[in-house]
């Protein structure tokens, strides 16, 4: 029987994810999450190689 994957919490998506790796529903389950979070910050391609960088900055200086 296949879990409640809309009451699953992200951690507990992620964790199912890596056992049931094909599961594309429980994918965009997690998606879904993912996108309904408030303030999300996207990063381009070219900025990959500053990723330490950007981690290290914190969340207010993220959005000036």
């Amino acid at each position: 029987m296949k879990p409640n994957l809309k009451a699953m919490t992200k951690p507990e998506l992620k964790s199912y994810l890596l056992e049931h790796r094909n599961d594309i529903e429980a994918f965009e389950a997690l998606m879904d999450k993912v996108n309904s979070e408030p303030d999300q910050k996207f990063y381009p391609p070219e900025e990959a190689s500053n990723l330490s960088k950007l981690l290290e900055r914190s969340p207010t200086q993220q959005t000036q």
